[in-house]
């Protein structure tokens, strides 16, 4: 007997088939354009986000963003620029960051850590660049630059710098992570593309004329690209309310207070090793050496950084409730972040061998100082954890003895240590001064419990048993 023939199938079963395959692409587009969300929340699970919008993922990315452009910039402009219009154009580079972070104090954290308010942004921006104002005398030192422009260029980067703190951390505070990650992806392009035009235009032999001035004005402009795609869109756009002076003064002990601890992180922390070390046997060399391993520690701490910043709204909104909602959200990303941040801590041991071998090779003498400072810097930075809860409960205060101790413990070991001994006695010194500065951290955050639980309301101890442990 021989087997029924199945029929063709019909124009309306191949028409469904087609619209079932075409569903399933679309839902694979959509996986794959999600699929980098979904790897973080492996690490991050969504009820330590805080936030409906998982906004950890969206920051992080937006750091990254930056970070990739903006080292790419950094590591081809020297091909763009003679030896000497480098220099000018670093100098320039300095001198307006200084003038800005200076400047800015405690914006940005005073601003994170009340999320969804309307603040006179006009007045927190013009104390910000009166403050950067103080700090002009240092455009005199210029080290022999006669060109005009020069001091245009420092005060436009200045007062553009100052303005991407501002809106960006009033975007983070309103739970715009989307449009800051938007907004950077858009300059990451635009800095790409300049850089691109400018290798082109050497590869052709008419960049030899390129200046530093064009290159800081380039830079410039991406910057303010930033600052425009966050101010103009609708959803994103400055109010009329936040257009005003009035009621700028009300924020200004907070900016001050948390200032001061930027200013000691600025001038202590990241800092100090290098003016013992240029005393040092080993000169300069010996700064280049703790540069590196200063420079490769910032970026494995780019990613902890961004989680932190992230949490900050959504803590302050359970800070601003009862202690037992602040205390189960603490805990939460508490657990969180130690997971993620030992691959942080796995990855700063094992990346800056790899890394100096492949692309610092002139470093090779070097690399276990290298890491040695690379490894010290990220471990004890895990402290951020619990100096970004004070923070957001308006505890710096309790930071100040840290950063005290930091100061004198950074002060006395580089000078019984770095200046004999070099590079070697540096490393004692990072460690002793990195090292401190955690510990008392942790100490301060256990001590300043219970005036945080006062301030909250009252609640569970849930918090003061995860710091000791």
């Amino acid at each position: 007997m021989e087997p029924p023939i199945k029929p063709p199938p019909d124009d309306r079963s191949a028409a469904a088939s087609t619209r079932l395959l075409q569903h399933r692409l679309s839902e694979t587009r959509i996986s794959l354009r999600e699929s980098w969300q979904a790897v973080l929340r492996k690490v991050l699970p969504r009820r330590a986000l805080g936030l409906e919008a998982d906004p950890a993922p969206l920051n992080v990315g937006a750091a990254a963003v930056r970070t990739v452009s903006r080292s790419l910039w950094g590591m081809f402009v020297p091909a763009v620029l003679p030896i000497a219009g480098y220099g000018t154009y670093s100098l320039l580079q300095t001198t307006a960051a200084v003038m800005s972070q200076i400047g800015i104090l405690g914006t940005p954290q005073t601003l994170l850590r009340q999320p969804r308010r309307k603040f006179p942004i006009a007045g927190l921006f013009l104390h910000s660049v009166l403050i950067a104002c103080l700090l002009l005398p240092l455009l005199l030192l210029r080290g022999g630059v006669t060109d005009g422009s020069y001091d245009l260029l420092v005060v436009a980067m200045a007062v553009t710098l100052i303005g991407y703190g501002i809106v960006v951390a009033r975007a983070k505070s309103a739970n715009a992570f989307a449009a800051v990650f938007r907004a950077e992806a858009i300059g990451g392009l635009a800095l790409l593309a300049a850089l691109g035009g400018l290798l082109l235009l050497g590869r052709r032999g008419g960049a030899r004329g390129a200046s530093y001035a064009t290159v800081a004005t380039l830079e410039i402009l991406v910057t303010l690209v930033v600052v425009l795609v966050l101010v103009v869109p609708p959803s994103t756009r400055i109010t009329r309310q936040e257009l005003r002076v009035a009621g700028a003064r009300v924020l200004l002990p907070s900016v001050y207070s948390v200032g001061l601890l930027v200013l000691l992180d600025l001038v202590i922390f990241r800092r100090l090793e290098m003016y013992f070390l240029e005393a040092s046997p080993d000169g300069l060399q010996g700064v280049a050496v703790f540069g590196l391993g200063a420079q490769l520690a910032g970026l494995f701490l780019l990613f902890p950084a961004a989680i932190l910043e992230a949490w900050m709204p959504g803590l302050a909104t359970s800070f601003a409730g009862a202690w037992s909602a602040f205390d189960a959200h603490f805990a939460s990303n508490r657990r969180a972040y130690r997971r993620a941040f030992a691959l942080v801590v796995a990855g700063s041991i094992l990346g800056p061998p790899l890394l100096v071998r492949m692309l610092f090779t002139r470093y090779m003498p070097w690399v276990w100082y290298i890491g040695a400072f690379t490894a010290i810097r990220v471990v004890c930075g895990y402290a951020g954890l619990y100096s970004s809860a004070l923070y957001v409960t308006r505890g710096e205060r309790w930071l100040y003895l840290p950063g005290l101790l930091g100061a004198v413990v950074g002060i006395g070991s580089n000078w019984l240590f770095t200046i004999p001994w070099g590079i070697r006695g540096a490393v004692a010194a990072f460690a002793l001064t990195q090292g401190t500065v955690a510990v008392a951290t942790l100490v301060a955050f256990r001590a300043a419990i219970p005036s945080m639980r006062r301030e909250a309301g009252g609640g569970t101890a849930g918090v003061a048993q995860g710091a000791s442990g």
